[in-house]
């Protein structure tokens, strides 16, 4: 798959290579060095910047540290001033243990540049580079557990009348690990069900089937269809896909029947099935954000104690034959 960043996201899209995960969660010698440069041109009274933790195509994320009481935030500033305030006004609306806290949208007088959206920082980064980097792969447990509380996050959405439109692990960031904390973050492009008429946002690889062949949003459903499509890539199964138009037109059907595939190589296993019914080819017939969240909790009690396993062999998943995992995109 393509490899550029798409614009917009909140997190970094890969690592910035000066960055330390390590050292996210404290004031380091490099961020005082970089508070100083940008001391020059704003203001330090209340928050001072530190090192970037990520670039999108129209935004910046720093490392912030609040004067007050030397709590470490992230502070996100724009090209786009205005998206910074479409983003605020709903975060503000969303109020969910397992969505992005904001703190405030802070501004300085007469300078509209310096403006800075100002949330908790989630010091272990993204669901993709968890996905990436983890040894070994994801756990069962950790996989679980951090569907659970996305799909949670989704039910708190949907109920409020609302869909992400951008369901991705690269928009899911992780506040802690053993174990795994996650928020939904990118909230900016949150659309209200049955208004939105308007072309489909959102990054292709993870459309749904009505939105490849619709080009436009069908609510819900989508949200659904990208969780199943990130929860594949969770437990290593990603199918091969073409670099084309052609190619992402037909990626949600290569996905619905390799979860098919998957189910017959699987039965009874119970991550193969949830992927399945994430992936129902039809939508009204798709699990909801609520039932997603209910089966991952279940399966959770019917494994407490056992023994973790990671990746797809520890995971105890068989592939089709032949079948070789894409990289992460």
């Amino acid at each position: 798959m393509d490899n550029t960043p798409p614009e917009g996201t909140w997190f970094s899209q890969s690592r910035n290579p000066d960055s330390n995960l390590d050292a996210f969660d404290i004031w380091t010698e490099k961020d005082e060095i970089h508070s100083d440069v940008h001391k020059r041109t704003f203001a330090s009274d209340k928050y001072l910047r530190g090192s970037v933790l990520g670039q999108g195509g129209w935004s910046t994320v720093y490392k912030i540290q609040r004067v007050g009481d030397g709590q470490i935030l992230a502070g996100k500033a724009s090209m786009s001033v205005n998206q910074l305030y479409k983003e605020t006004r709903m975060l503000r609306k969303l109020v969910h243990k397992h969505i992005l806290e904001f703190i405030e949208l802070y501004k300085e007088a007469g300078k509209e540049e310096a403006t800075l959206l100002i949330t908790e920082l989630c010091t272990e980064g993204t669901l993709h580079m968890r996905i990436n980097h983890a040894p070994g792969g994801m756990s069962r447990g950790e996989i679980l557990l951090a569907t659970s509380q996305i799909s949670d996050a989704l039910a708190y959405l949907h109920g409020r009348n609302y869909f992400h439109s951008d369901i991705k692990p690269r928009n899911i960031l992780v506040r802690r690990l053993d174990p795994i904390s996650v928020a939904l973050a990118d909230c900016a492009d949150c659309k209200l069900l049955d208004s939105y008429r308007g072309p489909p946002g959102g990054t292709p690889n993870y459309w749904s089937p009505e939105m490849t062949a619709n080009n436009r949003h069908a609510g819900k459903s989508d949200d659904i269809w990208a969780l199943g499509i990130s929860l594949l890539g969770m437990i290593g199964q990603w199918p091969q896909c073409e670099k084309t138009k052609a190619g992402l037109a037909r990626y949600p059907r290569q996905c619905a029947n390799h979860a098919q595939e998957l189910q017959k190589l699987n039965p009874g296993n119970g991550l193969v099935s949830l992927v399945g019914r994430l992936l129902t080819w039809r939508a009204r017939e798709r699990i909801t954000a609520e039932k997603c969240c209910e089966a991952t909790i279940k399966l959770l009690e019917e494994t407490k104690g056992e023994e973790e396993s990671v990746g797809t062999e520890g995971l105890r998943i068989k592939s089709p034959e032949g079948f070789r995992p894409i990289s992460f995109w």
